[in-house]
């Protein structure tokens, strides 16, 4: 069976979203969504990540509250320094 078809079949068993899927499996919703259009190749790396989380019985691979927090705060800092850098060469006339 193709594997993005048993991630799916599994998310939607588990009921669970997109989201949840993709913040298992450690990228983003709307990669993961790109992915299972096939509007995005499957990397051998999410191969790997999906056939763990399969294996693993589909648990989200983040712990506790305290460890979804770090990531989601890094993201968010991730995302405020590719602002800052574009806002710093714009005021520098440079367009990154």
């Amino acid at each position: 069976m193709d594997l993005i078809l048993s991630v799916e079949e599994a998310r939607r068993a588990r009921r669970m979203s997109q989201a949840q899927v993709a913040e298992a499996l450690e990228i983003t919703q709307g990669h993961y969504s790109k992915v299972v259009a096939s509007r995005v190749a499957l990397s051998g790396r999410l191969a790997d990540r999906m056939e763990s989380w399969l294996a693993e019985g589909g648990r989200t691979t983040l712990g506790d509250d305290a460890t979804r927090r770090i990531h989601s705060l890094a993201a968010s800092i991730r995302r405020e320094c590719m602002e800052l850098m574009h806002l710093v060469g714009l005021a520098e006339g440079v367009d990154l």
